[in-house]
């Protein structure tokens, strides 16, 4: 509290933010009657005078027109607010942005046709290595308050955040930031950041939807048909592939077998591993390694490998860039199986589907040049009207169009026949039997075998196919 005067007292609230004055009873002031002095003095001291002391006073947020009025209206004994202070800002707290989905959902895909694909969950937050994981972004500052007497009142600082995090993640030197150390799941654990280079899932099926993981993919349980694996780590299945469809980059591991109901059911450059393999399309850049082999289209551009006491291939084609080993192949039955050796599947493949282009493009071109043949008769003598004319045109167009692309799809073939015709390399070893009605195919050699044979190796030499000793 403080006295101005015998009549005026100015007084501060405890929190220092507002400044009152009162006056007393107006009894203790003596009034002059000259009308000048009425309004400019007060308890003998001119207006003027008494807000400069106040301002001595309130020094911050004072209002001199209500001190004014105050003053000049003489209300005694009512405490009026002259001044208000300044709140402080407090600041901020800093907080962590994190740059993945902290709460994935099972959502199926909703498809642009309006349909829903209860097999694309997308269930997994895949980085890559050097992906930034999460930020610091830092406490924003604060501006202090004022009391009206001047004083100053602190603000609350910002608190700053902590980067916590785990294995396979690392904080930049700048410290405020987590980058990815490995491909990988990146997650929140314990409120840490960590990037796990493994996924594990009991199965592949409709509660976790299709799969698509920077590491390696462990199912405890079957991968169901519908569904999709695709790694860039290894994939490894301790039950069954039932109609599912795995990619990767790592190998392929399957415990029990693999049924694929006739579709491309792996694809891998990596090794393949597995009990069985049947009614499937299977690709690998590695060796592929079964205990059996059933009416399966098999692809490597290393070995295939058939182990164990059954050591089986029967039906379908088995292609190798190297060997194939087996105990048995073919079966009693004369069920049509081939084998083909010493060539780059991919290449067989290319070779096969340029042949049925070259063969397409020749048909086309055929009939084009029919076309083109009746439209010059009618040219000849004079019976070509204006449609025909257009129509003449055009066909020239398709068939010089038509000449260049089988031109190119030729040229591209010579190079996959050569490449076909010069390998030799390819062996195909049988340790116990093999029977009639395998077709063995080496290089650009072609060999069918018309009596069971026993332990022994077919190989390509002088341009046929020999059998030696196991």
């Amino acid at each position: 509290m403080y006295k101005i005067s015998s009549n005026i007292i100015i007084e501060v609230s405890k929190d220092g933010l507002k400044g009152y004055i009162t006056l007393l009873d107006k009894e203790k002031i003596d009034f002059s009657n000259d009308k000048e002095t009425r309004e400019f003095m007060v308890d003998e001291k001119p207006i003027e005078n008494i807000i400069e002391e106040i301002k001595g006073i309130l020094k911050v947020g004072l209002n001199e027109d209500k001190l004014r009025l105050a003053l000049s209206n003489r209300k005694y004994n009512t405490k009026v607010c002259i001044a208000e202070g300044i709140m402080p800002i407090n600041g901020k707290d800093g907080y962590i942005k994190y740059h993945f989905n902290l709460e994935k959902k099972l959502v199926p895909k909703i498809l642009n046709d309006g349909t829903v694909n209860y097999r694309e969950l997308d269930i997994i937050n895949n980085v890559r290595k050097g992906d930034v994981l999460a930020e610091l972004v830092p406490p924003k500052k604060g501006k202090p308050g004022f009391k009206v007497t001047g004083q100053t009142i602190p603000y609350k600082k910002g608190k700053s955040p902590v980067l916590r995090y785990g294995k396979n993640v690392r904080l930049l030197d700048t410290k405020v930031a987590l980058v990815a150390e490995k491909d990988g799941l990146v997650e929140l654990k314990d409120r840490k950041v960590i990037v796990s280079d493994v996924f594990q899932v009991n199965d592949v099926d409709s509660k976790v939807g299709n799969i698509y993981f920077n590491g390696t993919v462990l199912v405890d349980g079957n991968a169901l048909n519908g569904f999709k694996i695709k790694a860039d780590g290894d994939v490894r299945i301790k039950g069954v592939i039932e109609g599912a469809y795995v990619e990767n980059s790592g190998d392929v591991v399957v415990r029990q077998g693999v049924q694929g109901y006739n579709r491309l059911t792996i694809k891998s450059k990596g090794h393949i591993t597995t009990r069985f393999i049947e009614n499937a399309i299977v690709n690998s850049e590695r060796t592929i390694t079964a205990e059996a082999i059933m009416h399966s289209h098999v692809y490597s551009r290393d070995d295939i490998i058939l182990i164990g006491k059954r050591g089986l291939i029967v039906g379908g084609v088995c292609r190798a860039g190297n060997e194939i080993h087996a105990k048995t192949i073919g079966s009693s039955m004369a069920t049509k199986t081939i084998l083909e050796v010493g060539i780059n599947p991919e290449t067989k493949e290319k070779n096969e589907n340029l042949k049925k282009c070259i063969a397409e493009l020749e048909d086309n071109l055929d009939k084009v040049i029919k076309s083109l043949n009746l439209l010059d008769r009618l040219k000849k003598v004079n019976r070509l009207d204006e449609n025909k004319a257009q129509m003449y045109i055009k066909l020239l167009r398709t068939k010089n169009s038509l000449l260049a692309e089988l031109t190119k799809f030729k040229e591209e073939y010579k190079v996959t026949k050569d490449e076909i015709d010069n390998l030799s390399k390819g062996r195909i070893k049988v340790s116990d039997i093999i029977y009639p009605g395998v077709k063995i195919v080496i290089g650009n050699s072609t060999f069918t075998v018309r009596d069971e044979m026993r332990g022994c190796t077919l190989f390509r030499d002088e341009g046929e196919i020999k059998v030696g000793p196991y």
